[in-house]
């Protein structure tokens, strides 16, 4: 089985892949191909980032899932549905990677008009957790500065019993890891060349391991609704900003979140009596 999912990557019978999974268009899409999005990205790195990238994991994704139940299937499914398969990581890989890009750059504010500022319902939320603004804005961006590696880091929402139900977090996911309740397997939130095996870290943090027989989630598996992330992949903004221009790229991302798409997937906490072990994710 891990031969024949090795030989359906990219480059191997690609005229068998089917076009079933499609790159999906933004908002004001024509304009960002024309002009990159201003203040951002030039017209080259907007190609390189999203146009190029987001066609190159949606082809593997194609070939991967080619003949099999997942080809119709939209890629936040596929990650959630083969999370805990080994023999499924490249699958895994390019369809986490597909998910993640696009909702990267579908928060992201592309009208040069519109000032976006999180509203009054989302703010005492912000407040609540992390104080300010201000401090939000300090620590994710000191969070994605010091990612010594590719990821995304994402600012979630909390639905977990040993955590304040409806909180705000900073997580890092690594690679192609995923934030996504059901993908805890892979979700990578630390950077395993600073690990060995015998210390993990959580999710947000805290160090844990597992020594009894009980079931439970893996280590970090607190589930949680993304709310806005930013990539820190090379390749997004080494064009437009070189070596060493990491941060600045990060705080003109800051300027142009869309505030208005994040707090679209924030959710009040029902009851816990109701909501244990349920939890819902707006799809792409």
């Amino acid at each position: 089985m891990i031969i024949r999912s090795f030989t359906r990557r990219s480059g191997v019978f690609p005229s068998l892949a089917q076009k079933s999974h499609h790159v999906p268009a933004l908002l004001n899409h024509p304009e960002l191909e024309a002009n990159g999005i201003p203040g951002l990205f030039s017209k080259e790195g907007f190609r390189i980032a999203y146009t190029q990238y987001q066609k190159h994991v949606i082809e593997q994704l194609n070939t991967m899932t080619s003949g099999s139940k997942y080809e119709n299937m939209d890629p936040k499914s596929v990650v959630v549905d083969i999370a805990r398969d080994p023999t499924t990581a490249y699958m895994f890989n390019v369809a986490s990677m597909a998910f993640n890009n696009h909702f990267f750059f579908r928060g992201i504010n592309t009208n040069p008009n519109v000032q976006s500022t999180p509203s009054a319902a989302l703010q005492p939320l912000i407040n609540r957790n992390f104080s300010s603004l201000d401090s939000l804005r300090e620590t994710f961006l000191l969070t994605a500065d010091a990612m010594f590696g590719p990821g995304f880091v994402w600012l979630v929402q909390t639905d977990d019993a040993s955590a304040a139900a409806g909180s705000l977090r900073i997580l890092s996911t690594y690679i192609a890891g995923s934030p996504l309740s059901g993908a805890h397997y892979r979700r990578q939130a630390v950077d395993m060349n600073t690990e060995n095996t015998d210390s993990y870290a959580g999710a947000f943090g805290a160090s844990s391991r597992a020594r009894d027989n009980k079931a439970k989630k893996p280590l970090g598996g607190v589930d949680v609704t993304p709310l806005l992330c930013v990539n820190t992949w090379e390749h997004v903004w080494l064009h437009d900003y070189g070596i060493g221009g990491k941060m600045k790229y990060l705080e003109r991302w800051w300027d142009k979140i869309d505030w208005a798409q994040a707090e679209q997937f924030v959710s009040k906490p029902a009851p816990r009596s109701m909501s244990q072990g349920i939890h819902k994710f707006a799809g792409i």
